[in-house]
């Protein structure tokens, strides 16, 4: 009994402090420099758990695995804090802090030396703008899980395919759906109050032996189709198929040509006869070296969805697919932001700084997406 007594003058004295105001906690938590509110900090420890419980039912365990997807996702902390702490706790010692700090940065650089490793998990993104606003994604048109982020895996050991052999069912699967190709479908709904505009970009995040050259990539937005690819190295002009100097050949009809929402841009006539349309497919080019393609939604108005189906593959027929690509891999992700934020010109600086640092190099992974 009189433990329990004692236990309650605890908790009295605890939460009604005599004689002494409140103090603030000495560390705030912090993420790209910006403190962040309690309500920030649960909803990114939540986002923390779900995605490694995710990860493991994928057999994705390890922890340096879960943290770098983690950070590819915005759900982190920013690494100061414990610097902080490790000086606050030796008073001021000089020599102890220098020695922490030392022990910081080597830690960054190692976790920095393997960011290469996950980056070619396709990530769906959003940024805190899009998140205040009350948006959410889900891999299934009934929003049953929704989430403030989306990842899935890789797929591996892919052969080089046509546009032609691609299925025309790619838009009627939800969620991660790889054949000899990637494939991820999945929703963006306004659950907030506000009507309000939004783009997107398709983005490189990670290669190996120039892979993206032979990479073609198929976005569906609400139905509507387009496919995109690097620009020819030795024109400059859409990487055409057949090129434009060649009208021997041609594909019959119109590859995916019932979706497309340019057709009179993305397919031009070859030839025709009593039973065949020869037709010729002009991906649109890469916006820039990291960004492949972006678009937009204008005024979403609260409980408005979007449908967006993402298709990545070898183009068998490119001129750049080659067996020197052999054991590359490629990594993509897709970010969405309300108009006339930043973050995207953010992104493409921080990828063009990571591009420049040799010492990340890594053995070249053998699982192209």
């Amino acid at each position: 009994m009189a433990k329990e007594q004692k236990l309650e003058l605890l908790l009295i004295a605890a939460d009604n402090p005599i004689g002494k105001k409140q103090r603030r906690p000495i560390f705030r938590r912090k993420r790209a420099g910006e403190v962040l509110t309690r309500e920030q900090v649960a909803a990114i420890k939540a986002g923390r758990k779900i995605l490694r419980k995710q990860m493991k039912e994928q057999g994705l365990k390890e922890k340096s695995d879960f943290e770098l997807t983690a950070t590819n996702m915005g759900l982190y902390f920013d690494k100061g804090r414990f610097l902080l702490w490790l000086r606050w706790f030796f008073h001021g010692r000089g020599l102890w802090a220098l020695l922490g700090a030392l022990a910081a940065l080597l830690a960054t650089l190692f976790t920095y030396s393997t960011v290469t490793q996950m980056r070619g998990h396709f990530t769906i993104n959003m940024t805190d703008a899009m998140f205040r606003e009350g948006f959410i994604l889900s891999e299934t048109v009934g929003f049953e899980n929704p989430v403030t982020y989306l990842f899935c895996t890789p797929a591996e050991n892919v052969p080089c395919v046509s546009i032609s052999h691609l299925p025309d069912d790619l838009d009627t699967i939800d969620g991660q759906h790889n054949a000899d190709y990637f494939a991820y479908t999945f929703y963006c709904r306004n659950e907030g109050q506000s009507t309000v505009d939004y783009e997107w970009y398709m983005n490189l995040n990670s290669e190996s032996l120039s892979l993206s050259d032979a990479v073609w990539v198929m976005i569906f937005e609400d139905g509507e189709m387009t496919f995109h690819a690097k620009a020819n190295g030795e024109t400059g002009e859409a990487e055409a198929l057949p090129a434009y100097d060649d009208n021997s050949r041609g594909y019959i009809d119109r590859p995916m040509g019932q979706f497309a929402k340019l057709p009179e841009e993305q397919y031009e006539t070859i030839a025709q006869t009593e039973r065949y349309t020869y037709e010729r497919v002009i991906p649109i080019p890469f916006l820039s070296d990291l960004t492949v393609a972006g678009g937009s939604q204008l005024s979403v108005a609260p409980g408005d969805t979007h449908k967006y189906t993402v298709v990545i593959w070898l183009e068998g027929d490119d001129p750049d697919c080659t067996n020197e690509k052999i054991g590359g891999h490629v990594g993509m992700d897709f970010l969405i932001q309300l108009v006339g934020e930043n973050a995207q010109e953010e992104q493409d600086w921080w990828e063009s700084l990571w591009d420049g640092l040799t010492f990340w190099d890594n053995p070249t992974p053998t699982d192209p997406e």
